[in-house]
């Protein structure tokens, strides 16, 4: 117990011109990190003086190209037992940065290195493009370091295992540098391409950095050149099932399947003969599936899609979020809003309704959700099947779990749906539930609506 209460946490980082970030990268860590360092690798705004007014320790680094290089020398001058390291676009929640002072003093006895997190990526408007697996917070050990000069990974570099705790379903680190403006700023400087094509000049057939050398042309908007990369990039894969770095394997495999199916040309063959090589080398992966079910729902084979994005979710449920499907957990709701226009289309009315359901639950005001599943519900009803739901008994369920049809709002979206859906016995079910008063205003309302229109 007595090494558990001393452990402590060193949060450490490396800047360039990050004015703008600096202040809210050091927030989270006060009261939970025992020291605060940045290493800075070249300034010209005002990064330094404003990390110097909030207290943290300030370094100065040479720039030379090796981002590994820089970190371990922020490492260096760490003297707690645990290393959070950050970049400046990125922080932990409030209630998350206690959790890791929490697990770094339940850990600091055990036999671990590192401990996952979340990394999800979030877009200028706050919407989540991604969610990656990162290990930021790690033992301050000698044998621990960064390696890579760029895309460098945090690993074991005296020989010993490298464990552990997988925490990606407790802790999230939230990367703000995927919006447009930053990620804009980094593309057009070039610095990462240099890097990568330095790299390449050494090791011509690194299958790993033909990977990040596709990123930067796919980023770039050179999907030329970006599918040349991923594909000679897969063509250098070793026979053997890639487990050294899942993550970067599953995203030359993601991003070129993300072309092919941009491409409205491409056939099912080139399509799938790709899909077939990725599940062959991580089968647990989900975002391999997502993609064949965006492909095939967009050539309308959606029975083909449906059975690709059942399985998606399938490897999702079954296999978790660390070191895979990124994609498919950072976009979950397009997954369920393709599945459920997939059973519709399929005539998997049941299906349709239960997914449409899912996504209610999580957002009861998605209109073209909720007109999908009124429209299920409708084409069952006109089929004359015995067991089809009557319009009273629909209304009731809606009314029990999604809508709160005391209120004007929910009742009023209710029947804007059912009307687009051409659902008429659940409409006039729907105007039973308005006063005579309120459907004079709503009948006015949905005129002035549909001259508009």
């Amino acid at each position: 117990m007595k090494g558990r209460s001393r452990a402590r946490i060193s949060q450490c980082m490396i800047v360039k011109n990050e004015e703008r970030n600096i202040e809210h990268a050091l927030s989270w860590g006060k009261g939970i990190v025992s020291e605060q360092i940045v290493v800075d690798t070249g300034s010209t705004d005002r990064t330094v003086e404003i990390a110097e007014q909030m207290g943290a320790k300030i370094y100065h680094f040479e720039w030379i190209d090796d981002f590994a290089a820089a970190k371990n020398f922020a490492i260096s001058k760490a003297k707690y037992e645990w290393i959070a390291f950050l970049d400046a676009d990125e922080y932990f929640s409030e209630e998350d940065a206690r959790k890791v002072l929490y697990y770094v003093r339940q850990l600091q006895d055990k036999r671990y290195d590192a401990i996952l997190s979340s990394w999800v990526h979030l877009m200028d408007d706050g919407t989540i493009s991604a969610v990656g697996t990162q290990s930021r917070v790690f033992r301050n050990s000698r044998g621990v370091r960064y390696v890579g000069r760029i895309h460098e990974y945090i690993t074991s570099v005296d020989g010993s295992d490298f464990r552990f705790v997988d925490a990606v379903n407790e802790l999230s680190i939230y990367h703000t540098g995927y919006g447009k403006a930053l990620h804009d700023g980094k593309v057009s400087s070039g610095r990462n391409l240099k890097i990568i094509l330095k790299e390449l000049e050494e090791h011509p057939d690194s299958h790993r950095m033909l990977g990040y050398l596709g990123d930067e042309y796919y980023s770039a908007e050179n999907l030329e050149k970006a599918e040349e990369a991923f594909r000679k990039s897969i063509s250098l894969m070793p026979d053997t099932v890639e487990t050294i770095d899942p993550i970067r394997t599953a995203m030359t495999f993601t991003k070129l399947m993300e072309i092919l199916y941009a491409n409205i040309e491409t056939t099912e063959e080139n399509f799938m003969e790709i899909y077939n090589k990725a599940t062959l080398r991580l089968p647990q992966e989900g975002d391999f599936d997502f993609y064949a079910g965006k492909y095939f729902s967009r050539h309308g084979n959606y029975r083909k899609a449906e059975k690709h994005l059942k399985r998606a979710l399938a490897q999702l449920e079954k296999y978790g979020t660390a070191f895979k499907s990124m994609f498919l957990s950072g976009d979950i709701r397009q997954a369920y809003e393709m599945l459920a226009t997939c059973c519709f289309n399929n005539g998997n009315l049941a299906e349709c309704i239960n997914y449409s359901t899912v996504l209610l639950k999580a957002d009861r005001y998605l209109m073209s959700t909720l007109f999908l599943m009124l429209t299920a519900f409708s084409f069952d009803e006109r089929s004359g099947r015995k067991e089809a739901a009557s319009a009273l008994a629909v209304a009731t369920f809606l009314g029990q779990n999604l809508y709160d049809f005391s209120t004007l709002k929910d009742r009023l979206f209710v029947l804007k749906a059912a009307m687009k859906a051409n659902y008429g016995s659940m409409v006039a079910v729907l105007r039973e539930m308005f006063r005579p008063e309120e459907l004079v205003i709503v009948d006015q309302a949905l005129a002035g609506e549909h001259k508009e229109n």
